[in-house]
């Protein structure tokens, strides 16, 4: 798993994810501002700024393509 440097917004960590996984970035993205936000309540617990923690963790972590 690394960050997508193609198809970034802040970092590709969540294009990079979306890469691995089969999935659209798009909806990556889409998730991560209902974590952040917490849209209707679907946080399941996760603050915004523990969202932003996790972010930065990942992108500490995972190696650019």
């Amino acid at each position: 798993m690394t960050r997508n440097a193609n198809n970034r917004w802040l970092g590709g960590v969540l294009a990079g994810i979306a890469r691995s996984l089969g999935l659209s970035a798009g909806l990556l993205r889409g998730l991560f501002l209902v974590f952040f936000f917490g849209v209707g309540g679907l946080t399941f617990g996760i603050s915004s700024g523990a969202t932003i923690v996790i972010y930065l963790i990942f992108w500490i972590t995972l190696g650019k393509s």
